[in-house]
């Protein structure tokens, strides 16, 4: 077979321009409690405060009354105040007061999003219910790892490309430098996740490999729960030792998207450990950067065309079936099956 027919794999309009996930907003530090800070993401603006006992709250940046920005606001109590007519909007979005008159339209109230915070970073839902919670590492808790400094770089290529990396199997038979031994396993380990799990010889004689060698082993397990095509956790683990990374993806158009890479380390048990446990976040920090970085270049200028995958194709035309659905909050159902079962699942 030379190719697939057109109806094998979803056209690029079936790709929202968002994805249905969670989003990456900023550090912890970044939004103070004292005033509202706003972001431009996902094409609208967006405006984050917290309350009094230190929630933070995200809420639609525009005033639904003129349009003002709310970020030039004030913090008022438990509400932000917009600078233009002093309008006041609690968490969930609702004008409390207007000090030109009593009456509340009804329609005096902004969207309030889903807000979770967390190892230092602050994520928000871009609905006005969460569809799944924000995940993390398979059979990890976030308060057992402590957080690199996130690094953000854009990349000249769809928001849909990125995650399909982890599922397409010429890619990991010719990229980084890596044998793939035997062939990878892909599930849907959860409604809204999908799953790819190789391992991987180490194979360049360059410095940085050779030293892996060394410290960690000749072999490594890389895998990947990619959630809705946005938000990625990957596992690398050698003989002697593990590396985890979490890649937030924010698509700035149809063909470039940021991304954001937090590497996390386990903290450490004892106090000469946590001392530790920033230098060992920057020095792993260094490494997976590296390691991608040549992925950055590959995929400048890439584009999707469905009537030219080939046979070979499979395990990515499917992931690109499942990820026409989820992005647009459509769970694959997978029975009665465990969320940590790694059979594989029919996602057409």
């Amino acid at each position: 077979m030379d190719g697939f027919a057109e109806d094998m794999a979803p056209l690029v309009g079936q790709f929202p321009p968002y994805p249905l996930s969670w989003y990456f907003f900023g550090l912890s530090r970044e939004v103070p409690r004292n005033r509202p800070v706003g972001r431009d993401i996902l094409g609208r603006r967006f405006v984050a405060f917290r309350t009094p006992d230190g929630r933070a709250v995200i809420l639609d940046g525009r005033c639904s009354h003129f349009g003002a920005d709310l970020s030039l606001g004030t913090v008022c109590g438990d509400a932000v105040r917009c600078a233009f007519h002093h309008w006041q909007y609690g968490p969930d979005g609702r004008c409390r007061s207007i000090p030109a008159g009593e009456d509340i339209p009804a329609w005096a109230r902004q969207t309030s999003y889903p807000v979770e915070e967390r190892n230092g970073q602050v994520f928000f839902f871009n609905a006005p219910e969460a569809l799944f919670p924000l995940p993390f590492f398979p059979n990890c808790r976030p308060e057992n790892f402590v957080a690199s400094r996130p690094y953000g770089v854009v990349l000249e290529c769809p928001w849909y490309l990125i995650g399909a990396n982890a599922f397409d199997l010429q890619h990991f038979r010719a990229a980084h430098d890596r044998r793939l031994v035997g062939e990878p396993e892909v599930c849907c380990p959860a409604p809204f996740a999908r799953r790819a799990s190789g391992t991987f010889e180490i194979a360049s004689d360059s410095l940085q490999d050779r030293v892996t060698r060394l410290l960690a082993g000749p072999r490594v397990t890389l895998t990947l729960t990619d959630w809705c095509g946005n938000l990625m956790f990957t596992t690398a683990r050698f003989r002697r030792t593990c590396s985890y990374g979490m890649i937030a993806t924010e698509p700035l158009g149809p063909s470039r998207a940021r991304v954001h890479i937090t590497v996390f380390v386990p903290r450490g048990a004892s106090v000469l450990g946590r001392l530790t446990d920033p230098l060992h976040a920057l020095v792993r920090r260094l490494f997976i950067l590296r390691f991608l970085s040549a992925d950055a270049d590959r995929l400048k200028g890439t584009r999707y065309h469905p009537n030219r995958l080939i046979a070979a194709d499979q395990h990515l035309a499917d992931y690109f079936h499942w990820l026409a659905r989820v992005s647009h909050g459509q769970a694959v159902r997978r029975g009665n099956e465990e969320t940590t079962a790694c059979t594989p699942v029919i996602c057409r």
